[in-house]
């Protein structure tokens, strides 16, 4: 009898992690959104010095959100570019983070790396990679 591949479950791992990068993509959201508000606030207060760097962390983390829940889409209905977006997009988190150790934020750093391994182990498992690949 031959198995039916429709019916397959996703695997434990790669449901954990697309949660993870599902509350990524929010919180890149929300702070994305702060971002805009702040540069809007000092503009209005006279302080313009910091504004085009404020308007371009804003952005970027804007199109990570979209990014991550884009990839978070078409991770569920199995599509292999967005499960390797995802692994490259914490691939440069987990060198943000040394970043972060790097100049003193330690506790930060090192919670936004295990959370990237923990995507990265979800996402890269052998389960993870046989589940997307088998359509």
């Amino acid at each position: 009898m031959v198995q039916s591949y429709a019916t397959d479950r996703m695997p434990g791992g790669l449901k954990g992690a697309l949660v993870v990068v599902w509350l990524q993509a929010a919180v890149n959201l929300v702070f994305a959104m702060v971002l805009f508000r702040e540069n809007r606030n000092d503009i209005a207060n006279g302080y313009t010095d910091d504004s085009g760097l404020l308007v371009t962390a804003a952005w970027v983390t804007l199109g990570t959100a979209l990014l991550l829940a884009a990839c978070a889409l078409g991770a569920a209905a199995r599509q292999d570019w967005a499960r390797r977006t995802v692994i490259a997009l914490e691939v440069l988190n987990v060198l943000g983070g040394v970043l972060l150790v790097l100049v003193g934020g330690a506790v930060p750093g090192l919670v936004g790396m295990v959370v990237s391994a923990v995507v990265i182990g979800g996402f890269g498992s052998a389960k993870a990679v046989a589940w997307v690949r088998r359509r």
